[in-house]
C-alpha cells in the first residue's frame, strides 16, 4: 500500500513535539494579544493552545487523536491514559465554549456588556492554557 505525503508526514517520530511547539506559540501570542486587550483573541488561541497540547499528548502515546476540536473530548481520550488529566475538566468546560464563538461578533460569550469574554476570563483562560501546558510537558519529557 503506497501511502500519501500526508500520511507519511504523520508518521514522523517528531510530530508529537511539532504539535507541543505549535501549542506553545499559541500560548505566546495570546500573552502578547492579552497586552493589546484584545480578549477575545486571547481566549481562542489559549483554546488553540490547550487543543494541540492534548493532541501532542494523545500523539505521543497512541500515535493518532480523535478529530475533534473539543477539549472536553480530548481531555476524556487523556484521561483514559492518565487519570491526572483530569483536574483539568472544568477549564476545558470553560475553555470549550471559546472555540467559535470569539471569532464572530454575533456569538462571543463572555460576561462584559459587549459579550466579549473580560479580563478575568481571560486571564483565567491564561492560567489554564500554561497549567495544561506544563503538564503536558512533564509527560512528554
Amino acid at each position: 500500500m503506497k501511502l500519501s505525503v500526508k500520511e507519511k508526514f504523520c508518521m514522523t517520530a517528531t510530530l508529537p513535539q511539532q504539535w507541543f511547539n505549535r501549542a506553545s506559540e499559541d500560548l505566546t501570542v495570546a500573552r502578547l494579544v492579552f497586552k493589546e486587550n484584545h480578549l477575545a483573541h486571547v481566549c481562542f488561541l489559549c483554546q488553540q493552545c490547550i487543543e494541540k497540547s492534548l493532541k501532542a499528548y494523545l500523539l505521543a502515546k497512541t500515535a493518532g487523536y480523535p478529530r475533534t476540536h473539543k477539549l472536553v473530548d480530548l481531555l476524556g481520550e487523556c484521561q483514559k491514559l492518565d487519570p491526572d488529566f483530569a483536574r483539568f475538566s472544568e477549564d476545558c468546560l470553560t475553555i470549550d465554549q471559546y472555540y467559535i464563538p470569539t471569532r464572530y461578533p454575533n456569538g462571543v460569550p463572555g460576561s462584559s456588556s459587549s459579550g466579549i469574554p473580560d479580563k478575568r476570563e481571560a486571564e483565567a483562560a491564561l492560567a489554564s492554557a500554561e497549567a495544561i501546558l506544563q503538564f503536558v510537558s512533564s509527560l512528554l519529557v
